[in-house]
């Protein structure tokens, strides 16, 4: 049934003046209100829950992006909701529909609350579930937390938008696009500098509730009011005068959509495997592109294909330049400079290009096409790329694409990409040859690049790729080197007679290595006493080499992938196979596996154990919290037992942490270097074994202590200064 044979002549004769007592209303005030306080909602909820359930996937940056993934197929869902909604039914049954949709969404809240102790936060027994596809638990955990009140939000947007077009016909509805944005943006940024600082994550999810509720109730006044409006729906508006949205120009929005979106993906991916996964960083790529959108919807003037088409041009060279160099001569600021800035390039040519053809009408079915170009760009970076590419590369076809589309779009005789009252002249072709040769060249370079990348990667002894990021194995001057995530996770001798001798962060003068081969005289045991070592990290199993006959080693590593390559039939590293210890690997994350372990009381009663899940700058935060050492030392055979935690790393500091955990649970710190700066920090609670001449260094703490909790923790209170 169409909108005409809803309202009758009659109704559709007042119109007019029911537009215009709705302008002179102060109460239509509230769609402002309501679309800022929804987005800011939105993004909160995607922080919120993603920092919360990071530990249960061993910190790994892919679980960003894969609550990313999540929420853009979800906002799909309630942009077709709302065209389904405009485009079905008169305005009252709109209204009445989608406070049904509200009631129903405050209902789901309250049950979780009641069920959980907590809302938005799922309780502990969720997180063993689906262990072996964490792409398939992420997606069920947030659609248990907060799939109806993120669908319910995710609505927002358009319908209001839709409303006010109706309302105000004279007035531009695309604004309420860009305070859509904004609120966002105050949402994101918000969060990692104010209220991740302020509260824990429970109390996080208590205010966002009580914010929902605000919302809820808000909305719902502004249905109502609607509900007392009469106007004409989409379906019947034959005044609107805007054509029929074709095929052709669907996939174009949706192309430019998909096109930002994978960037945004592949940005984060990029910059996730060096730097700490944390809200900080999340909201960063994020931020860049709710901007554009914010910049190219607030006014059409802001957006200049001349000026953007130069920058985009530029940031493709400048990355394809980084591209070539060799990884050594990379330093971090500039990597993420060139990210970011192609990250803004591409996203301000893509949503300059959508504002460019948005239509004057049809406003339900525009987010629809973005909808399904954020969902698909998101699916096919955490879905398809992983087994499509052995490398990041969805960023370089993410920028190849957005080079082709620029060419496409910005071509003379275009329709779509023309402004009202313009035509199209000679020099304007001319313009767009130029362009078009630019972009190409720009694109040539970039394939050259990628090109060169995909040589160099193929000189790897193994290069894999799974949720849990990128491992590469390469041999160099003697030795065989594991990189994940762009960091060494560890090494090997290839000479026979060496293949034994622990190199790296693991040698003989490092605190780890100290620490075992002197953990029998340190404590009196017998040369005999067979040892049991826990170590929390795999890498290539370096630690197997100081096991001796007798000796009991127990790794617990997330990734089953490193498991292959350090104790696979065909793996490239020989530590474990070849250890004279017997050697015990469990798959999963190590705070759940130990937890598990604990409550089937089935203790492990470690002499030592090893924490070495830190030497990368993306690290599981979970595992040095109060709760986890607890928990560690529920494993520990006796007092005598030593906890080793290598700190290593380039951008953070966990000694204030290992501080305040040391004094909580009365124990001895010793931070133990050796000349190349490998650091372990040694706890215990027999201080005489620590103070031995072999372990002491004396050293100066100056940081104050930082207590991390499973509730609380924050990455930027041990940024290195």
């Amino acid at each position: 049934m169409s909108a005409d044979t809803l309202q009758s002549p009659a109704q559709r004769a007042t119109l007019p003046s029911l537009q215009d007592e709705a302008t002179t209303s102060p109460a239509w005030n509230l769609f402002p209100l309501v679309i800022l306080l929804s987005s800011f909602l939105l993004f909160q909820t995607e922080l919120i829950l993603a920092k919360y359930i990071l530990p249960w996937f061993g910190g790994t940056p892919a679980v960003w992006n894969t609550c990313m993934m999540f929420y853009q197929a979800v906002l799909l869902g309630g942009y077709s909701y709302s065209h389904w909604l405009c485009t079905r039914f008169a305005s009252r049954k709109q209204a009445q529909i989608h406070t049904a949709l509200l009631a129903g969404s405050l209902a789901v809240v309250g049950l979780t609350a009641a069920l959980w102790g907590s809302p938005l936060t799922p309780a502990a027994r969720w997180k063993y579930f689906l262990s072996d596809s964490p792409v398939a638990h992420i997606v069920m955990l947030l659609a248990m937390a907060a799939g109806i009140p993120f669908f319910v939000l995710s609505t927002t947007g358009p319908l209001m938008q839709f409303w006010y077009s109706r309302l105000y016909p004279e007035r531009e509805s695309y604004r309420l696009y860009a305070i859509s944005n904004l609120g966002s943006l105050i949402g994101l940024l918000g969060y990692p500098f104010l209220l991740e600082w302020l509260l824990p994550i429970k109390k996080q999810a208590f205010l966002w509730t009580m914010l929902l509720v605000a919302f809820l109730l808000i909305c719902a006044a502004q249905n109502w009011i609607v509900g007392n409006r009469k106007f004409i729906s989409r379906a019947g508006s034959k005044a609107a005068g805007s054509a029929r949205i074709g095929v052709r120009q669907f996939f174009c929005w949706s192309g430019l959509s998909a096109c930002a979106a994978v960037m945004l993906f592949a940005t984060t991916n990029q910059v996730s495997q060096s730097i700490p996964v944390s809200p900080f960083l999340w909201v960063i790529p994020l931020s860049i592109y709710l901007l554009s959108f914010t910049i190219c919807f607030e006014s059409s003037r802001w957006y200049r294909r001349p000026v953007f088409y130069f920058l985009f041009l530029v940031s493709t060279v400048l990355a394809a330049r980084m591209m070539l160099a060799p990884p050594n001569q990379l330093d971090p600021i500039s990597q993420l400079g060139t990210y970011f800035f192609l990250l803004f390039a591409v996203c301000m040519v893509c949503n300059g290009e959508l504002e460019r053809q948005k239509p004057t009408g049809d406003l339900t079915t525009f987010y629809v096409s973005v909808g399904v170009g954020g969902a698909l760009g998101g699916a096919f970076v955490v879905l398809a790329a992983p087994h499509l590419f052995r490398a990041f590369y969805e960023f370089h076809l993410a920028v190849l694409s957005t080079g082709l589309l620029i060419v496409l779009v910005s071509w003379p005789g275009s329709a779509p990409t023309r402004r009202a009252g313009t035509a199209w002249h000679g020099r304007e072709h001319l313009l767009w040859a130029a362009c078009a040769l630019m972009t190409l060249g720009a694109l040539s370079l970039l394939l050259f690049a990628t090109r060169a990348n995909a040589e160099r990667d193929a000189k790897n002894v193994v290069q894999m790729r799974n949720f849990f990021g990128l491992k590469r194995v390469y041999d160099k001057d003697g030795r065989r080197y594991l990189e994940h995530g762009g960091i060494l996770h560890g090494e090997q001798f290839l000479a026979e007679a060496q293949q034994m001798s622990a190199p790296l962060y693991y040698g003989p003068h490092t605190g780890v290595g100290l620490l075992l081969r002197n953990y029998r005289r340190l404590t009196g045991r017998a040369d005999s006493y067979g040892m049991r070592v826990g170590v929390i990290g795999l890498g290539a199993g370096a630690l197997a080499a100081y096991a001796a006959p007798g000796d009991f080693m127990r790794f617990y590593e997330i990734d089953p992938q490193i498991i292959d390559l350090a104790a696979g039939p065909h793996a490239p590293f020989t530590f474990l196979n070849k250890s004279p210890g017997h050697i015990d690997i469990v798959l999963g994350d190590a705070r759940l596996n130990l937890e598990a372990e604990a409550n089937r009381n089935d203790l492990q009663k470690f002499d030592v154990l090893v924490v070495d899940a830190f030497g990368g700058d993306a690290p599981p935060v979970h595992l040095l919290t109060s709760e986890a050492l607890q928990l560690y030392l529920e494993h520990r055979r006796d007092n005598d037992s030593v906890i080793a935690v290598n700190i290593a790393n380039r951008v953070l500091d966990y000694t204030p942490v290992l501080r305040a955990l040391s004094a909580k649970w009365h124990l001895t710190l010793d931070d133990v270097a050796d000349l190349n700066s490998y650091d372990w920090v040694l706890l215990a609670a027999n201080k005489k074994i620590l103070e031995d001449p072999i372990l002491y260094r004396p050293f100066s703490w100056s940081d104050k202590p930082v207590l991390w909790t499973d509730d609380y923790s924050n990455l930027l209170s041990v940024l290195k200064k």
